[in-house]
């Protein structure tokens, strides 16, 4: 009878109970669980010597026979952050997180991780987590907002970092991507009081100092434009060429016309066939009504590009005004030949 039993049970795909099976597997359960506080222990002696490296093997092999305790993958995760290995730390924190996605701490330094390697999208994942369960977490809206700011979603990134201002209102940082965000959507009106107060928190970056005093100057504030110049020099802004001939063209429109065309001039000798040097220096003494100079840099401009319509053109708008009219016109009209589109400025008496 008892044979067509077993029999029956292993028809149905059923097996008989085998007691020492069970008791091997605890035991293995336990072997484990000794070999993993054993080797956490080693870790931690380790740890506290400041012996990272070895730390970091011992607390492996103790996650090697119990993955989910939680402990072991935050002593991995903290012996890496001082070990400068970001990899292998986010990877335990991670596995931290997954084992118990109640613990705050690991989801704050897990978020932190993301923000500080540039996993702009987990930084935004964890950040929203962190908003709803811990509001009162400091500095998450400026992580969101970084974060969106690099993905170029200024509609998102612009609320989250005014909200870390109001938080931290000495939040250079903040002041700065707010400023360059309405730049680059061409509302420099906007930028300039955000430009204005990151300068004011942080007065160690100068190339920021010159970078606003690009924007300044775009948005026709000169004046104010010169002496961010200077104090870009001042703060030991080492310029080049560029930054030379973007202060002259400033000057220039803060009508200060002698001081941009010498610094102009002075490039134009480390650059002498520079076409832009030679129309911009040709367009300062044009509007400072230094006509002969202006006609002699355009001449050079056609020295080196005997096509260059607008040259001509303005070679006769310069002798209209010397009061040369006949000879203006017909230089005018053999630039117009030479480009029809020149035909809106016919005449004109001011450089478009």
């Amino acid at each position: 009878m008892k044979s067509i039993l077993i029999a029956s049970l292993m028809g149905l795909g059923l097996t008989t109970l085998n007691p020492s099976a069970s008791k091997a597997a605890d035991s293995n359960t336990i072997v484990n669980k000794d070999s993993s506080e054993h080797y956490y222990t080693l870790g931690k002696d380790e740890y506290n010597a400041r012996k990272y490296s070895n730390a970091w093997k011992y607390f492996e092999k103790a996650a090697g026979f119990d993955a989910n305790n939680e402990n072991i993958q935050r002593s991995i995760a903290d012996v890496c952050m001082l070990m400068n290995k970001p990899a292998p730390a986010i990877k335990a924190l991670e596995s931290a997180y997954r084992i118990n996605q109640n613990n705050e701490e690991v989801l704050v330094k897990l978020n932190q991780l993301y923000f500080n390697f540039g996993n702009w999208d987990k930084t935004i994942e964890m950040s929203t987590k962190i908003k709803k369960k811990m509001p009162q977490q400091k500095g998450i809206d400026f992580m969101l907002g970084k974060a969106y700011y690099t993905q170029q979603d200024f509609g998102k990134s612009i609320p989250a970092l005014q909200a870390a201002i109001k938080e931290d209102p000495k939040n250079a940082e903040a002041n700065y991507m707010i400023g360059r965000m309405y730049v680059q959507m061409s509302n420099y009106s906007t930028a300039v009081p955000y430009y204005d107060m990151a300068m004011k928190l942080d007065t160690t970056q100068p190339q920021r100092f010159y970078e606003y005093a690009m924007v300044l100057a775009t948005a026709e504030q000169f004046d104010k434009s010169l002496i961010w110049f200077e104090t870009a020099l001042q703060k030991g802004y080492k310029p080049r060429d560029d930054f030379f001939m973007n202060m002259a063209y400033t000057m220039a429109d803060a009508k200060k016309s002698d001081k941009a065309i010498a610094i102009l001039q002075d490039i134009l000798k480390r650059r002498p066939q520079d076409m832009s040097l030679l129309n911009g220096l040709a367009d300062i003494s044009y509007h400072a009504g230094k006509y002969k100079e202006a006609i002699g840099y355009w001449d050079d401009v056609l020295a080196n590009d005997e096509k260059n319509a607008r040259a001509l053109y303005m070679i006769g708008v310069t002798y209209i005004h010397m009061g040369k009219d006949v000879d203006g016109k017909q230089l005018c009209d053999r630039a117009i030949q030479m480009d029809p589109s020149l035909a809106v400025l016919k005449h004109e008496k001011r450089l478009q």
